[in-house]
């Protein structure tokens, strides 16, 4: 319930951002004296309020889009679009993601482990969208050395959602490495980690324990996996040129189409929503944590 609740108040608290006067009124007093504003009065922005209201009701939904398309048909286009980028980072990032931070931690005293531990906090220091620029640049320089040409942006292809995957899943890939490291190294303390070694399990064994018992907090991370994910989309498409749910709703924010911009952005609230009660479930009875 509690979710449930904080999940109405964001989309009344979008909806009445998105509903804010933000048309532009221009006045010319002459050929070279002309003035832009954007005014904004209560008066203004309940006669907006309810025009939205009016619509909804009258149209029993969001309407149609320019194409003549009903705008939820054509959000679900873009979103499942979106969605084979989201859902395999998702999982990358909570999987490959925690195993590595596995390995990690089991060669933490070795010349590996630490190379990785080098690489994990160089490559978290980057942003996304300046990685995702790099991959091009190198992909349009292998390109003039031989590599076969393919497009780098677009949606067409099969493959064009790979790179928007890649570039969105290393943040996340990495804080998912960096917190099982760390998850497991409070581990250290705990008496049965001590049992554990003094019965001669040895260090795979003890490790295998000790995940386990971290999978509470482990899964705890998948809500703030999926808002990084989720909050990175729209320009990591825009940069692709990747037309998804998140580009689209970039558009429609600054096209002034509330409609398109409602639409598009249920359902990513509905999936950061699932994914809050699909974690607090894991937590809460998937993952009993059973101290020997």
């Amino acid at each position: 319930m509690k979710s449930i609740s904080v999940l109405v108040l964001i989309v009344i608290g979008f909806i009445l951002i998105l509903l804010l006067p933000r048309e532009k009124e221009v006045t010319v007093f002459s050929s070279f004296h002309i003035e832009a504003d954007y005014p904004f009065s209560f008066e203004l922005y309940l006669e907006s309020i309810e025009n939205f209201t009016s619509h909804i009701l009258t149209d029993k939904g969001f309407g149609e889009s320019r194409s003549g398309l009903p705008v939820s048909e054509e959000a679900g286009i873009f979103v499942a679009r979106s969605l084979k980028i989201v859902m395999p980072a998702f999982l990358v990032s909570m999987l490959l993601g925690t195993l590595m931070g596995a390995v990690q931690f089991y060669r933490r005293g070795k010349f590996t482990g630490k190379l990785q531990s080098f690489l994990s906090w160089m490559f978290s220091s980057i942003p996304d969208f300046f990685l995702f620029i790099a991959i091009q640049y190198l992909f349009i320089l292998m390109m003039q050395y031989g590599l076969p040409h393919f497009k780098l942006y677009g949606h067409e292809n099969w493959y064009s959602f790979l790179l928007p995957l890649i570039s969105l899943s290393v943040f996340p890939f990495l804080h998912m490495s960096r917190f099982t490291v760390s998850a497991l190294e409070n581990e250290m303390g705990e008496e049965y980690v001590r049992t554990a070694y003094a019965k001669g399990l040895g260090d795979f064994r003890a490790l295998v324990h000790m995940l386990w018992n971290c999978l509470s907090p482990i899964m705890n991370q998948a809500q703030l996996v999926m808002l990084y994910i989720l909050s990175s989309l729209p320009i990591i498409e825009k940069l692709a040129g990747y037309n998804g749910a998140g580009k689209e709703l970039l558009f429609s924010i600054s096209a002034n189409d509330e409609m398109k911009a409602l639409s598009l952005m249920l359902p990513f609230l509905i999936i950061m929503f699932i994914t809050i009660i699909f974690s607090q479930t894991a937590r809460l009875w998937l993952v009993q944590k059973e101290r020997v």
